[in-house]
């Protein structure tokens, strides 16, 4: 089960993005993540509350993604509401490869198909091949590498969505 996310599940944010955050740097795998920007305190400066989506398994909260409109850094040249962007998704160690990341790609490809946009964009770390193999079994095609920040090296990826195959 996915819910969009509300005030009162600040916390649950806030703990399964930290269980990545520590899962990435135990595993020593690159990182733009800490523990400080996962902090809701940080999280709100790019991100209202019901832009978050929580997936639960057996009742408990054990995934998480951003979903907005618009997203400057990353795709300046794509109009506001054109697209929508996944970010912060994480799935808590504990429930890894139960297909929570699927679950949540599908609830976003619904979604998108519900406001009549028919692209889902991302960015990820250009050198986590794992995490760039998720995104693309569902789907998910990079269309460009590139350097952001000067440290960054990002994989820019796209999905196309539609009315007749929201699930690709």
């Amino acid at each position: 089960m996915v819910k969009q996310a509300d005030e009162c599940d600040i916390p649950i944010i806030e703990e399964i993005l930290l269980d990545a955050v520590n899962w990435m740097s135990n595993n020593g795998l690159q990182n733009q993540w800490n523990e400080s920007n996962v902090k809701w305190s940080s999280l709100s400066k790019s991100y209202r509350i019901n832009n978050f989506y929580i997936a639960y398994q057996n009742g408990l909260p054990s995934a998480c993604m951003a979903l907005t409109d618009y997203d400057p850094t990353y795709w300046p040249n794509i109009p506001k509401g054109e697209s929508l962007y996944l970010h912060k998704f994480a799935v808590k160690r504990t429930f890894a490869g139960k297909g929570l990341s699927k679950e949540l790609i599908d609830f976003a490809k619904k979604l998108a198909c519900s406001y009549c946009i028919t692209a889902i964009r991302l960015n990820c770390n250009q050198h986590r091949n794992k995490l760039r193999a998720v995104y693309e079994k569902e789907g998910f095609i990079c269309v460009e590498e590139k350097t952001f920040f000067e440290r960054h090296d990002t994989a820019l990826y796209i999905c196309i969505v539609n009315d007749l195959n929201p699930v690709v």
